[in-house]
């Protein structure tokens, strides 16, 4: 190798190696609008009771959908504090489910901490959004401090294509699951004004999308 041609490798190199250091400061400074600064962990986690739910959703699936919502920075709620990057899954009611009435016990928790819950109804059909309302009304966290989306039953072949939707084949439960990468409101401060979570490099949304994929491999497993 030449020595202008080493120097332009080295050069090269060491720029790649300084733009890696800070890759969270460089997608905040590109994506990230709200109070808080940028953040990306390199896994979340998932509380009891979160995966408590999954399993409700699971036996309920004609009648309950899920809201995850991931804390971005360390969160104190009513009840209890949460770490940041945690992907917290809580039901909403489906129109069936609105029509069984608010006698049917749908075994829900809300976590208090990682390990410990309480006993919860569902979302209610409500004019707010099941993620906001989650941050809002059951855990009574700033809504500003998440990122959102929602989990179904699997997207139609068509739908799936759709740069919002996307479908897990398989979990750790052996089925699969349909999930919008929107939220109304959530969203768009931490992904450049984005209300669904890209499905490209962009504001790391293709990171983020891994991130929330495992978390949900990791609440269907059933294990706390």
């Amino acid at each position: 190798m030449s020595d202008l041609s080493r120097r332009a490798f080295l050069g090269t190199s060491l720029a790649a190696i300084e733009t890696l250091r800070q890759p969270v400061a460089a997608w905040a400074a590109q994506c990230v609008t709200g109070g808080l600064p940028g953040f990306l962990p390199n896994r979340l986690t998932v509380d009891c009771a979160s995966r408590v739910n999954f399993r409700t959703f699971r036996q309920n699936t004609s009648y309950l959908g899920l809201t995850g919502v991931v804390s971005m920075t360390f969160v104190r709620g009513s009840r209890g504090t949460y770490p940041a990057g945690n992907l917290f899954l809580f039901p909403w009611l489906k129109p069936k489910g609105v029509a069984l009435g608010a006698g049917k016990a749908w075994n829900c928790a809300m976590p208090t901490s990682p390990t410990l819950s309480a006993a919860a109804s569902p979302i209610p059909g409500t004019a707010l959004p099941p993620d906001e309302y989650f941050c809002r009304l059951v855990v009574q966290a700033p809504w500003t401090s998440f990122i959102g989306v929602m989990i179904d039953e699997p997207h139609s072949a068509s739908d799936a294509r759709l740069a919002w939707f996307s479908n897990i084949d398989r979990l750790a439960d052996g089925k699969g699951v349909g999930i919008d990468w929107t939220s109304s409101n959530l969203n768009h401060p931490w992904f450049g004004g984005s209300h669904f979570i890209p499905n490209s490099d962009a504001c790391y949304g293709k990171a983020w999308r891994q991130l929330i994929a495992e978390g949900l491999m990791q609440a269907s497993s059933g294990v706390c």
